[in-house]
């Protein structure tokens, strides 16, 4: 998504570290610069990557109406979705909008469905009758087939695999390269571990490793 030439709405970036880097080089890709960077560990009045930092979120909700901003989360997961899906919906309480964004790399069938503050990066694919849920993220090279869920705040890690009719729900973590056999469901809050074969369902909040996955100990 690049933002049309008649949108009178400024771009901004929540989050200032590795993840934001990467959606920062995906907004430059599609004309959208930032007009600011908001991160409460960078210095008020410098800059990160070249785009001015503003100060933290407190500053920004104080300063800046809704109706003057688009907004991209650049919090990462790692595993913890916890985070990036509070700062999501603090904003969206306040009344802010978000963009949602696909790299012109990745392949996203016509048949699916992306709700707002969805990202998909570089080289993901993205089959029909899939629906993406906001704030996820769909992260480089990430392979999701055909008819699956993936619910509001869920992270898909790169390289990681979504075979047919996968559920994933509410704030789960799929690690990198992790494999998901058709028709499993990931419970809300779960995790699964880089390269993890998972072959049956997981249970809400649990982390599962292995091949195939067994869930550690709680």
């Amino acid at each position: 998504m690049t933002v049309s030439a008649n949108e009178s709405r400024r771009v901004f970036l929540l989050g200032a570290g590795g993840h934001a880097s990467v959606v920062l080089d995906l907004l430059l890709l599609l004309g959208s610069a930032p007009e600011g960077v908001i991160d409460k560990t960078q210095p008020p009045g410098g800059t990160w990557q070249g785009i001015p930092v503003l100060g933290d979120d407190s500053f920004f909700l104080e300063t800046i109406p809704p109706g003057d901003a688009l907004l991209i989360n650049g919090l990462g997961a790692n595993p913890d979705c916890g985070a990036r899906n509070r700062l999501y919906g603090l904003f969206k309480k306040r009344g802010y909008a978000f963009l949602t964004l696909r790299h012109p790399s990745a392949v996203i069938s016509e048949r699916c469905l992306l709700r707002e503050g969805a990202v998909i990066m570089a080289g993901a694919v993205v089959q029909s009758g899939t629906s993406i849920g906001e704030n996820v993220v769909v992260n480089t090279s990430a392979s999701i087939d055909h008819d699956c869920l993936i619910e509001d705040g869920a992270f898909i890690s790169p390289g990681a695999v979504l075979c047919g009719s996968v559920a994933v729900r509410n704030g789960a973590f799929i690690g990198a390269g992790a494999v998901l056999l058709p028709g499993v469901e990931i419970g809300a809050g779960a995790t699964v571990g880089a390269g993890t074969v998972v072959t049956g369902n997981v249970l809400p909040g649990r982390t599962v490793v292995g091949v195939p996955a067994r869930e550690l100990s709680r």
